[in-house]
């Protein structure tokens, strides 16, 4: 039997959140990956992607922002075990880097594949013919506004803490 209680699931979704608050304010490169999923995400919405496509650039957006929070959680497990230099503390830090690197490789080569003969020539998404479309398109805007919300509380925190 349990002694402490499991966390309700606001609670756990918080704790997430604060999370990625933490890795949105301190690690530079989590600033450009979200950058770059907002601008990615403006560019689903406006071009004439297919359902296929939307799913592509989700999960490369996701991968490369999953790959970046693993690394700064091993970051962080392996500045708390020493602060001297070690050869396994390098190799663990390395190998997340390069999880990050392999990710970010894999999505800037999905936007290249969806993206390019959409901007060459420019082709629009037609939202008078979006029809059965709408429903996947309608979730480009949930995916932009969560990363508002959470660079929102980013900033509002970096404010109050006078960084």
């Amino acid at each position: 039997m349990r002694s402490l209680k499991q966390p309700k699931f606001t609670k756990s979704v918080s704790y997430a959140v604060e999370g990625m608050t933490h890795a949105l304010t301190t690690q530079r490169n989590m600033r450009i990956h979200f950058a770059a999923a907002f601008a990615a995400m403006v560019l689903t919405l406006l071009l004439d992607v297919s359902k296929v496509e939307i799913v592509l650039i989700f999960f490369a957006i996701i991968w490369v922002i999953a790959a970046e929070l693993f690394n700064t959680a091993i970051e962080a497990v392996v500045d708390l075990v020493t602060d001297d230099y070690h050869p396994l503390a390098k190799i663990a830090k390395d190998t997340a880097a390069a999880a990050v690197l392999i990710a970010a490789v894999h999505a800037v080569i999905v936007g290249f594949f969806v993206f390019f003969d959409k901007l060459l020539p420019l082709r629009v998404r037609d939202w008078s013919s979006t029809g059965e479309m709408a429903l996947y398109v309608a979730t480009i805007p949930f995916g932009i506004l969560v990363l508002l919300l959470i660079s929102w509380r980013a900033y509002v925190r970096v404010k109050r803490n006078g960084r």
